[in-house]
């Protein structure tokens, strides 16, 4: 097992946690000086900032994520500058972006359970780092065009892929178990205040098309995330001995994850919210331009949709219950009713509101549902459970994102974001009615 640095928390001496009240007014210690365990069902949003290695990571990551998300904006604005706008080119840049999630990520999750997670992150950093430079000089030179921008683009997938499975894991592994919702939740949180920081940050730059600068943000961003991570002090974990090949390793977090139940409906959930739902993003530059009327409006859709996902994922790690099916499948239903609501707008006003409800209950449900895997996972098994994770998060949005740019053709935007909206809804019913007896298997397993 990994430990994290509890110790370094507050100045606290791991060896005082284990001592209750009476024994510590019997070796003298003032019954006021006496610090009070955390009321029992509480999760403190904040509480996995105690430890040391995960400020660190939480750092990095907001870091990082910021210029990712700088460099995202622009990679769509850059491919609606180089194709006029296309959609389809739009769903194309999106599948080549996450494609590798979907084809490795069963690897990288074997890789992350047999390697040390901390170096793979590394070396994910790294690529990162040196492809952002590549964007950023070909940008520059008037090099890039849109087959040139994919290539790019599945090489910067490549590295997000193995990084995936081996960050969730540390996450878990710089934390004690009853601070893991706050650790999801903040990381998720983290995620989306970048989501609401970085468009707006890259807002400018997309204004003058100086998505060169865009790209050095991110390779500088990137270098230093590698730096903080490198800096974490964290035990290696110590991977269980397999005599199994890498093709049974896969085999056996496969089955690791139909007996943890209610992984499988976890996991399926997480699916159909991605292919559905978050696939309608590729679709925001084209609604902005022709239902909005202005292209310009694309930038503040993002960081409204941002600033929501933030505060559910904040809203997640606040619960004093444990996370639950059904709680989740319940904001899928609400969701589905906002992303509706979202594609019947007509004003700029009224698509922030729906917007900013649609962002809320996506992290809201997407943070519950980790936080409730990772719960239930083995510490051997955690990295292929959540490559199986990132799969049905990241893996499928390519390939919705690629439906969803040709259907637009013939539905149009807002009857094509409207039939995702409604396909997740029905889902969330159907989920929410059967959620019970998935649950009351989860409690006899």
């Amino acid at each position: 097992m990994v430990k994290s640095h509890a110790e370094e928390s507050l100045g606290a001496n791991p060896g005082d946690a284990a001592l209750n009240p009476a024994d510590s007014v019997a070796m003298g210690v003032p019954a006021a000086r006496i610090p009070k365990p955390p009321a029992p069902g509480r999760v403190g949003t904040f509480r996995a900032l105690q430890h040391r290695a995960f400020r660190l990571l939480f750092v990095a990551f907001l870091v990082n994520q910021t210029g990712f998300w700088i460099s995202h904006i622009s990679l769509q604005g850059l491919m609606v500058q180089l194709s006029n706008n296309d959609t389809r080119q739009n769903g194309l840049l999106f599948f080549f972006l996450f494609l590798p999630a979907f084809v490795l990520a069963p690897l990288a999750g074997v890789a992350a359970d047999r390697f040390d997670r901390k170096r793979i992150v590394l070396v994910c950093y790294a690529l990162v780092t040196l492809v952002a430079a590549l964007l950023a000089v070909a940008t520059y030179s008037n090099w890039m065009t849109p087959s040139r921008l994919l290539a790019i683009a599945f090489a910067m997938g490549f590295s997000f892929a193995f990084s995936g499975p081996a960050s969730m894991a540390i996450a878990a592994n710089s934390v004690p178990k009853d601070d893991l919702a706050s650790a999801v939740s903040l990381q998720s949180a983290a995620n989306n205040l970048t989501r609401v920081a970085g468009p707006l940050l890259a807002a400018p730059l997309l204004a003058t098309s100086r998505f060169d600068v865009s790209f050095g943000l991110y390779m500088l961003a990137a270098a230093i995330a590698a730096g903080l991570t490198a800096s974490m002090r964290i035990e290696r974990f110590a991977p269980d001995v397999e005599e199994a090949g890498i093709f049974a390793r896969v085999a056996n977090g496969f089955a690791h994850a139909r007996e943890r139940r209610p992984a499988l409906p976890i996991l399926l959930t997480v699916a159909v919210l991605s292919y559905f739902g978050v696939s309608h993003t590729v679709l925001i530059p084209a609604y902005a331009a022709d239902v909005l009327g202005s292209k310009d409006y694309f930038v503040w859709l993002v960081a409204a949709t941002g600033l929501g996902a933030m505060v559910g994922a904040l809203q997640s790690g606040r619960q004093g219950r444990s996370p639950s099916l059904r709680a989740a499948t319940l904001g899928l239903i609400a969701y589905g009713v906002a992303l509706a609501g979202f594609a019947g707008s007509s004003s700029l006003v009224m698509a922030l509101i729906t917007q900013l409800v649609v962002g809320y209950f996506y992290f809201a449900v997407m943070t519950s549902l980790q936080t409730l895997l990772q719960q239930i996972v083995d510490e051997s098994k955690r990295g292929r459970v959540m490559s199986l994770f990132q799969v049905s998060w990241a893996g499928l949005v390519p390939f919705g994102s690629l439906m969803l740019g040709y259907l637009a053709g013939p539905l149009g935007t807002a009857g094509t974001i409207f039939l995702s909206a409604l396909v997740c809804g029905l889902y969330g019913v159907v989920m929410t009615l059967l959620a019970p007896s998935l649950e009351g298997a989860r409690e006899a397993a």
